[in-house]
């Protein structure tokens, strides 16, 4: 409730709540692509689509999945920037459209690769900026563009139904916020090509990534991964799944020893990292939002939120989980940080000590892209019941855990759904 007084989370929850459906489509878009399209797919390989669906087709299939996933996805940030002024321009009553194409502007802008402008004149962009991973910084420069205009717009009179500003004024009020948000991007944008923030950007994801999964030791692999979480709580992660990938040394040796023997017990490295959190970690992706979905499902009352558990269920079970990070909203969300931080650490330590005194095995077998998050460990046991069940188990565990955090979400959501002032500007408008 004291989060809510202050306009930028306002904005947030406005703007994650806009850009719900864009990003549900591009969910659904990956999911398909993922688990029908790509060779390495589930549904691929178990109806042998490569083998009796024409290439024209199937060509032109994946063509257009990637496209809708990679545009969504990859231009996500110009949507946040854009929503993100918009809303900020409109709680003081500015023009709030002109205010959301500046975002877009100055998006453009700061994401700009002027370092090879003089080389080849080509138009090249970091689009790491203008994509998922850099959605904090996206509803930032909204906001203070939405400030910009707050302090240098004129306010327009909403309530009178007779005084109607024309195209040409409202261009004419635009231009100081509008030079003044460039000059500011202007600026940024020299610190951030030529300064440490860049480069900080391109690697430390990924490097959070190598330590969560490719190494020996569960401490870690519990920091990696709540390291992950917390990017992708703050808006600065990526929609690729990063468990799925398993890779190094001691993936490989395991792999090896278990194709040998026939058997995953006794393999060299039984807690690798990356193995412990696909397996029993990652229902849904980061954050186990397959069992907060299924649990609102279960438990939440309001309507809304149900409906955006609903959509989202089918994607998060096949590890497309960005629209519920989206739709929940699990962005920059405190009620839900706590859970979607600690849960995952419930649940490989449980784990971990389950395979120390060999109440399962490990899982050292690599899995289908697409296959969902309960059966993950299963697959990558080679059908071990046992692991199947003790997983499933696990899962309710995370279910009931989620409940009581579903219900907090209810409680406000009664007293947030929608401010007072912002009934009257609909209303009128």
């Amino acid at each position: 409730m004291r989060l809510n007084e202050y306009s930028f989370f306002r904005v947030v929850r406005q703007t994650l709540s806009m850009l719900f459906p864009f990003a549900l489509l591009g969910s659904f878009s990956q999911m398909i692509y993922r688990t029908f399209l790509s060779q390495n797919g589930l549904f691929y390989n178990i109806a042998y689509f490569g083998d009796w669906v024409p290439d024209w087709l199937m060509i032109g299939l994946q063509s257009a999945f990637i496209g809708i996933d990679k545009i969504i996805f990859n231009l996500f940030g110009i949507l946040v920037a854009y929503a993100a002024a918009k809303y900020t321009a409109r709680i003081y009553h500015r023009d709030s459209q002109l205010a959301g194409v500046t975002g877009i502007i100055v998006m453009l802008i700061i994401a700009f690769d002027y370092g090879h402008v003089a080389i080849d004149r080509a138009t090249n962009f970091n689009w790491r900026l203008l994509g998922t991973q850099s959605l904090l910084i996206a509803l930032i420069v909204g906001y203070a563009i939405g400030q910009i205009y707050h302090w240098l717009g004129v306010e327009r009179n909403f309530q009178g139904t007779n005084q109607i500003i024309s195209v040409r004024e409202r261009s004419l009020y635009a231009m100081k916020p509008l030079v003044m948000s460039v000059i500011l991007a202007m600026i940024f944008t020299y610190i951030l090509n030529f300064g440490w923030l860049s480069n900080v950007l391109r690697n430390v994801y990924s490097q959070m990534v190598s330590v969560g999964q490719n190494n020996q030791g569960i401490l870690l692999t519990i920091a990696g991964k709540m390291l992950i979480t917390t990017f992708d709580w703050l808006g600065l992660g990526s929609v690729t799944n990063s468990g799925m990938i398993l890779s190094g040394g001691p993936f490989a040796s395991n792999l090896s020893y278990a194709l040998r023997h026939g058997s995953a017990w006794n393999i060299p490295h039984p807690f690798f990292g990356g193995s412990l959190y696909n397996s029993f970690a990652s229902f849904g992706g980061n954050g186990l939002l397959l069992a907060l979905t299924v649990a609102i499902i279960i438990s939440s009352r309001s309507q809304g939120q149900h409906q955006v558990a609903r959509w989202t269920l089918l994607p998060t079970l096949f590890n497309s989980e960005y629209a519920a990070m989206i739709g929940l909203p699990i962005i920059m969300n405190p009620l839900y940080l706590f859970p979607i931080l600690l849960l995952p650490v419930v649940n490989i330590v449980i784990a971990a000590g389950a395979i120390a005194i060999h109440l399962i095995p490990p899982t050292p077998y690599p899995v289908l892209i697409g296959t969902p998050g309960p059966l993950i460990s299963f697959i990558a046991s080679n059908g071990n019941w046992l692991v199947l069940l003790f997983t499933l188990a696990l899962f309710v565990l995370d279910v009931w855990c989620f409940i009581p955090f579903v219900k907090i979400i209810d409680h406000f959501e009664q007293k947030l759904y929608l401010d007072p002032s912002e009934v009257d500007y609909y209303a009128q408008n």
